[in-house]
């Protein structure tokens, strides 16, 4: 199994902090973020990951190298300028024969990724969690175990993590794309896209107050 990495981005909500340092590589609870990510995929027995940088990307270079310290093989699909998160993923989609997970390299999670499965006849499967106050409106329905554009009676946040058929990917590879609005929910709106509500541990850290909180809790574990 392979893994697509997200981690170009420039982590602008939470400047200063991320002036100097990006955000997959701010710690929590005594280690960054994306190396957390790193090892929990080497757990669900991914053996190779593509990782997308921009904003300071020679230092997440220099902190993971090749990989072989986490047991994975790692390659770095640079970004002269940002692509967004569906074109970062069509940059590289010729490293990837068959379904991959998607993950977004600065949330933290104890989600179980070997769980993640795409059933033959669909594209994507989507991870969602429960609303949190920084989306409160979230991003997304779950019909049936489908995952739908907004409905008002129910909707739920993606958490940036999903499993992807390289089959959704037919676009130019110097083109801006979000994975949602371009790329999954044309083909969620075919009946394509399967998702599952998500109820552990997860954090998005918007704010370093959110940064602050988490560690403060981990610590005091």
């Amino acid at each position: 199994m392979k893994a697509f990495l997200l981690a170009a981005g420039k982590g602008k909500r939470l400047l200063p902090l991320t002036k100097e340092t990006p955000k997959p590589l701010v710690k929590v609870g005594g280690i960054s973020l994306i190396e957390r990510n790193l090892y929990n995929l080497k757990k669900a027995n991914v053996l190779e990951v593509i990782i997308n940088i921009h904003h300071l990307g020679e230092k997440i270079i220099n902190l993971l190298g090749d990989g072989s310290k986490y047991g994975l093989k790692i390659s770095y699909s640079i970004e002269g300028q940002l692509l967004g998160t569906g074109g970062g993923i069509q940059k590289s989609i010729h490293e990837f024969a068959d379904p991959f997970i998607v993950l977004s390299s600065d949330i933290w999670t104890d989600f179980d990724f070997s769980g993640l499965k795409l059933k033959r006849n669909l594209l994507a499967h989507m991870v969602l969690v429960p609303n949190t106050s920084s989306n409160p409106e979230g991003d997304v329905s779950l019909i049936n175990g489908f995952v739908k554009e907004k409905q008002p009676s129910e909707h739920y946040t993606f958490s940036g993590i999903s499993i992807v058929s390289p089959k959704l990917f037919n676009y130019p590879n110097d083109r801006e794309l979000g994975l949602w609005s371009e790329i999954l929910k044309p083909a969620s709106e075919k009946g394509l896209v399967s998702g599952e509500l998500y109820k552990g541990k997860f954090e998005n850290l918007n704010t370093i107050d959110d940064i602050e909180r988490l560690d403060a809790s981990l610590s005091a574990e």
